[in-house]
């Protein structure tokens, strides 16, 4: 009985150790990440004749009491739909740590769904909102650099779990 105790407790131990990784601690940056696009602003469009307007991932928020352009409140379901994604990608990443192929699979489509974010915000929402508006965007700081801080430390967590999963290799070589 004792024997059974004590590997249990060693098992949550080692489970426990295996969670404070370095490649946890990438992968909570970009969960936070994901989390704060939906407080700021991507970018703003603002123009005396035109308009206001704020372009947030959830959809685009008019700042004047009579919007000059009116967008569909689906307009952006595709940006919400990609970063819930990766958000749900990187919290099973986290806790896939007893298969890290997999974790390394899923933080490889991660990184592609970021990438993929990244494109379809300057390529097709920035120059689709101008359009409609006939403003030059401005893009806001924070908003802009989330996605990128993000796809950043998903390529530092897949490299950590990379090297543990080499580590791992070379040493069932020498049993």
């Amino acid at each position: 009985m004792y024997y059974l105790k004590s590997f249990i407790i060693s098992h949550r131990i080692n489970d426990y150790t295996m969670l404070q990784r370095i490649q946890t601690l990438y992968l909570a940056i970009v969960a936070i990440a994901c989390i704060l696009l939906f407080f700021f602003p991507l970018a703003t469009y603002y123009d005396e004749l035109h308009g206001n307007y704020k372009f947030f991932i959830y959809g685009i928020r008019s700042m004047d009491p009579e919007p000059g352009v009116l967008f569909n409140p689906y307009f952006t379901i595709p940006l919400i739909f990609m970063v819930v994604v990766s958000f749900i990608f990187t919290i099973s990443t986290v806790f896939l740590f007893k298969n890290r192929p997999l974790q390394i699979r899923l933080c490889a489509f991660n990184g592609l769904t970021n990438i993929v974010l990244i494109m379809v915000i300057f390529f097709f929402y920035a120059t689709k909102i101008k359009s409609m508006t006939l403003i030059e965007p401005e893009y806001n700081y924070t908003g802009m650099v989330l996605p990128l801080v993000s796809l950043l430390f998903i390529i530092f967590a897949n490299k950590a779990i990379k090297r543990d999963e080499m580590l791992v290799k070379s040493s069932d070589r020498l049993r």
